[in-house]
């Protein structure tokens, strides 16, 4: 399976270690679905400093193809990490920033050379959102992160072409979303972190308990992780049941590294 991962990619820089780990939706599902033993591509923009060259490398060693990763004169998007006790990670107020991703979109060639992957991994914020849906033909599997989001316009944007969209968020959104699938026609998936996680098809729920783990050492990169192991079982078997599974044992292995990925 081939796989494309479209466009975030940061460096973190998390003030209680120290240290920096590369994060970013794109950027953790590319490497996740490669670990998988699919072919993945990274399409975004980083910057010309030290992050994103050492992203660059980060992404060849795990055998990403970057042939679209374009290296940009700037800044590489960036944030603040912070951990409470028990691991789960926020995000230091004001400290993120855009950098050169802010104002990147994926030109015609871009397009083109993503019209062989079956599946395409992107999110709902920025410019390429809406292009993904106009852009998308009957070979490709779209899968969206509209992360955080409580209110759902993003979401009947995507309706007959988005093939899974994922939320993370808590069981406040339950009927609300179960409400959507029915017409929505595709599965909506809501993660709600140790609370477990949702599957929504055509106004049918599925629940999955998140798996245990001894100690959770930081969360970020967790819903990520999550969204490729779900998807990668999806597309293959058409079995919820066994995708939720797949899920929440990628999330459960992302709970064990610092930062998006190992790094």
């Amino acid at each position: 399976m081939k796989v494309a991962c479209f466009t975030v990619a940061c460096m973190d820089y998390f003030p209680q270690q120290k240290k920096y780990f590369a994060g970013g939706n794109a950027l953790n599902q590319s490497i996740r679905f490669k670990r998988l033993g699919n072919e993945t591509a990274f399409i975004g923009a980083v910057g010309t400093d030290a992050a994103g060259k050492n992203i660059e490398k980060l992404l060849k060693k795990n055998q990403v193809d970057v042939s679209h990763l374009y290296l940009l004169a700037g800044i590489t998007a960036c944030n603040q990490i912070m951990n409470d006790e028990k691991g789960e990670r926020f995000g230091v107020e004001g400290a993120w920033k855009n950098g050169v991703y802010g104002d990147f979109v994926l030109s015609e060639f871009d397009w083109q050379f993503i019209k062989t992957y079956e599946v395409w991994s992107t999110h709902a914020t920025g410019g390429n959102y809406e292009a993904s849906i106009q852009q998308k033909n009957k070979n490709n599997f779209l899968v969206v992160d509209y992360l955080h989001f409580d209110t759902y316009e993003l979401l009947e944007i995507g309706k007959g072409k988005v093939d899974i969209a994922y939320f993370g968020g808590t069981e406040n959104q339950y009927e609300e979303l179960l409400r959507f699938s029915k017409e929505f026609q595709s599965l909506i998936v809501l993660t709600c972190g140790s609370g477990g996680s949702y599957a929504f098809e055509k106004g049918i729920p599925h629940f999955q308990k998140a798996l245990p783990v001894d100690k959770v050492i930081d969360t970020t990169g967790c819903g990520d992780a999550y969204q490729a192991g779900f998807t990668n079982e999806f597309y293959q078997s058409r079995d919820v049941e066994k995708a939720l599974i797949a899920g929440a044992e990628m999330g459960r292995m992302a709970t064990q590294n610092w930062g998006g990925v190992p790094w």
